[in-house]
Parts: structure tokens; C-alpha cells; sequence
């Protein structure tokens, strides 16, 4: 069974972390690398008992391929 959340995502994320992958907890970016494996090792570090999103940030060059 896969369970899907809605995360909510900051506005400036896009500026200020492009091509990184970053650990987001209550709408907050908590941790930023560009190893998602680190990057959620950090968050559960210091949120041990929250629900952690991590999400790959595109940069401004990537594009996107819409099926």
C-alpha cells in the first residue's frame, strides 16, 4: 500500500535551493544536500518522531517532459 501526503512547499525554494534535494517537515525546509540519503539522515536527526518529505529541487536549466 502506498500512502501519499500533501507536503507544503515553500515559495522560495525553487531560489534558493536549485538542484539540490531537501528535507521539508511542517512546510519548513530542515536540511538541504545534495544526497538525498544525507539529507534524511539529518531530518530524522532532529525531527525523530515527524513525517519527513524530501524532494529533489529542479534547476532553472532542467526541463520537463509532460506526458
Amino acid at each position: 500500500m502506498i500512502v501519499m501526503a500533501q507536503t507544503k512547499i515553500p515559495a522560495n525554494i525553487f531560489n534558493k535551493y536549485p538542484g539540490k534535494r531537501v528535507a521539508i517537515v511542517n512546510g519548513r525546509v530542515i536540511a538541504s544536500s545534495l544526497n538525498a540519503t544525507v539529507v534524511y539522515k539529518q531530518a530524522k536527526a532532529k525531527y525523530p518522531h515527524k513525517k519527513v518529505s524530501i524532494f529533489a529541487v529542479p534547476r532553472r536549466e532542467d526541463k520537463y517532459l509532460l506526458v
